[in-house]
Parts: structure tokens; sequence; C-alpha cells
């Protein structure tokens, strides 16, 4: 019998061009807000002015928003990059959620940081409209702002820095708004997405055939690794060390906890090397569940460190295992052999091209992988796990990594 959602839910998903907007009430919710988003912009003062191919050597001032999660963030870091190439002599300002500020901090691209907490992300942490809209308006308006998160709100709160031209995507609504649209395609990584975003920009620029990783860490950041690394007293510890992360940041991702447990003891017994549950703060519960469930000890590392001193961490290990979540994309970014779970979410969107690290391991029901993370269908979010995902074995997981471990580690290139 087959929990996943109904082959009508799927043919819908498909029929709307992907699961950006697949929920019906949702889709005339937008449509509605995008006409009276029409009707109040030009007495708002928000309509942008005609602007076709951009000078890349005009440019002075340059606002990139990238509002939502670390991931998000991680995979937009090439195209930052590839911006700071194409403008040389523009100040970069890029605006993140506190949650990302500490990542975002050391970033050599970035001239300047501008803390906004979007209330569609940051609902836990009190943020409101109007602080989003009095922190996106400091400061004078920048010649050029691009969003690349693709969602109408950003794009209002975009509209409001008073930039002269705006990028982004308009598949949510607000393509009023823009001077640059670019095209969305789901069959392709966010890697690829966001360097293209700025192709439509810089119509003439060079856009490099593969893309990988861009690999954040600072020397700093290396040394409170290794302290970490010492603090642990995994020195003298045999190797592969093995970091697995348990927590998949919502439940509609989460591979079964027992599982993780068994996974933890087959890896040490299959390999004699150091197993190292991980987790933020707010894991420590499921990770010391599954802990208890472990027949071997693993270690524990939860919350010893901040993002970067994570990721540092992480470069030395042999091998990372994860579901699709943020600390999968650290990964990828310091070269950090990983085998990822994937259940409802496509590994097509959130895998880098050029990244020879990483071996996803999924179930190819019909229904998946139908990108229906935000809101699942019913009759899967009231299971343990997604059938995409309660299908998928301990010895299917043991499999890939074992491969993975198998495999000569490519350097780290910082």
């Amino acid at each position: 019998m087959s929990f996943g959602p109904s082959r009508d839910l799927a043919a819908r998903r498909l029929k709307y061009g992907g699961p950006r907007i697949y929920d019906r009430g949702e889709r005339w919710a937008l449509a509605g807000f995008d006409v009276l988003l029409r009707l109040a912009t030009p007495l708002a003062g928000l309509s942008p002015p005609r602007a076709g191919a951009i000078d890349a050597a005009s440019v002075r001032r340059i606002l990139a928003l990238r509002l939502d999660r670390l991931g998000d963030l991680v995979m937009t870091l090439p195209a930052l990059s590839l911006l700071r190439r194409l403008a040389p002599d523009a100040q970069i300002e890029l605006a993140v959620g506190s949650w990302n500020e500490e990542l975002a901090r050391g970033l050599p691209f970035v001239d300047r940081l501008r803390i906004v907490d979007a209330p569609w992300v940051a609902w836990n942490r009190g943020a409101g409209w109007r602080g989003a809209a009095r922190a996106i308006r400091e400061g004078p308006p920048p010649d050029l702002a691009i969003d690349f998160q693709g969602d109408v709100r950003a794009i209002l709160l975009m509209a409001l820095t008073g930039a002269g031209h705006r990028a982004g995507y308009s598949d949510t609504g607000g393509g009023h708004l823009l001077t640059h649209q670019g095209l969305w395609d789901e069959a392709k990584s966010w890697y690829r997405q966001n360097v293209e975003l700025l192709g439509t920009i810089f119509p003439d620029a060079k856009l490099p055939e593969s893309i990988g990783p861009y690999n954040f860490l600072l020397p700093e950041d290396r040394r409170v690794g290794e302290e970490l690394w010492k603090r642990l007293d995994l020195g003298d510890l045999g190797r592969p060390f093995i970091g697995i992360h348990a927590s998949a940041g919502r439940a509609i991702k989460q591979w079964e906890v027992r599982k993780f447990a068994a996974l933890a003891d087959g890896l040490r017994e299959a390999t004699s090397g150091t197993v190292i549950l991980t987790g933020a703060p707010s894991d420590r519960t499921l990770v010391e569940d599954v802990a208890a469930r472990c027949k071997t000890t693993p270690r524990l590392l939860i919350g010893e460190t901040g993002v970067r001193g994570f990721a540092a961490w992480m470069e030395r290990l042999d091998l990372f295992v994860s579901g699709d979540t943020g600390p999968m994309h650290l990964a990828d970014a310091v070269a950090c052999p990983g085998v990822a779970i994937f259940g409802p979410s496509d590994p097509r969107r959130y895998r880098p091209e050029k990244s020879p690290h990483r071996s996803v391991v999924r179930k190819p029901l019909y229904c998946s992988p139908c990108n229906m993370i935000r809101k699942p269908p019913g009759e899967c979010a009231r299971l343990e796990a997604p059938e995409c995902l309660s299908t998928l074995t301990v010895d299917q997981v043991m499999e890939a990594a074992k491969d993975r471990l198998g495999q000569a580690r490519a350097p780290s290139k910082p």
C-alpha cells in the first residue's frame, strides 16, 4: 500500500510547472496579491524605471538579498564570488538573516553586511514586516539590487530600497517590480540557477561551464576547528572519522531515529572507526535519543561551536552522513566526503554540479521527489517518515557510506 501523494496530486504538481506553488488555494491567493500589488505600486512610488543592459563598470553600489536559510546562502556563494569579478569596482552589500550573519561576515567578496530578518523565515524570532522594511531601506538606494530567493515578499522588500535596477525571479509574482527577470528552471541546481541570474543582468558575461561549491573557510576558522578536534580528544582514536547528523530540520525530511542508531553501530563495526553524532543546540534531544539507542558508544558534538568552526571541523572528517539540510551544504563547501539521505526534496536542485564528494541515497517512487516540503501531503505528514524515506534501509545507506569511504578524498581548496 502506498502512502505517498496521490497520482492526481503528483500530476498537478507537474502540470503547474513544478513545486513552486503546488497548493491551488495559495496560487489563487498569490495571484490576487500580485494584482493588488500591481495596482498599489505606482501609488507607492515603487515602479522601477525601464532598464536594459547594465554596464558593470558604471555600477557603484550593489545590494544582494539572500534572506532565507543556511543552505540557500551556501549555494549562492559561487554566484556572489562571480558578481565580484563582474563588478570589481562596485561596493557589494549582502542582506541576510541574523542566523546567517556569522557565515556571511567573513566573505571576501562582500564589502558590507546588512541584517534583515524576513518575517516569513524568522517567525520564531518575533521578526515583523516593519523591522524588515526599516532594515532594507537603510542608506542610499543601490544602483543594482538582486534577490536570489524568488519570493514575491523578498521582491517587495527589494523594491523598497529604491534601486534603479532590480533582478530576481517572478514565478510567485512581483515581476512588474523587476527590471531583469531570471528564468526559473526546476531541473537545474540552485548553484547554476543563481549564477545564471547574473547572466540575465550582464548578458555579455562569460558564465562558468561547471559550478562547484565555494570553500569559505578562513585561517582563523581552521584554528577553531583544530581546537575543537583537540577538545574532543579525537587525535588518538581510530580512523575513519565519521560524522552523522541525524536532524533534518523538518519532520517531513527526517529519516527514522532508530535507523540512524543502527547506522552508527554498523559503521563503527564495519570500519573500526570513530563515529561522532552532531547537532545544533536545538537538536540535543534527538541526538541523545540516537545515542541512547546505539549499542556502541559514539561521541557527541552538540552546539559547541559556530557555523564556521563546525565547517572547519568537518573538513577533517573522512565521511559525513546527513539528510538534506544545512550541514550537508557545509560539507559540500569544505569538500568533506558525504552521503546525503534524500526523501521528498529533489537532489538535482540541492546538489552542486562540480562535486565528486557527495553520494545521494533515495527511493525513486513515482511521487518522489515531490518537493512538497513546506506543506506536505496529509498522508505523509501523519507518518513517522514519508514512504520515500521509510523505505530506505540502513543497509542501503551503509553501502553508500562504505563506497564513499573507499574512494580517494580530493584535497580541500580553501
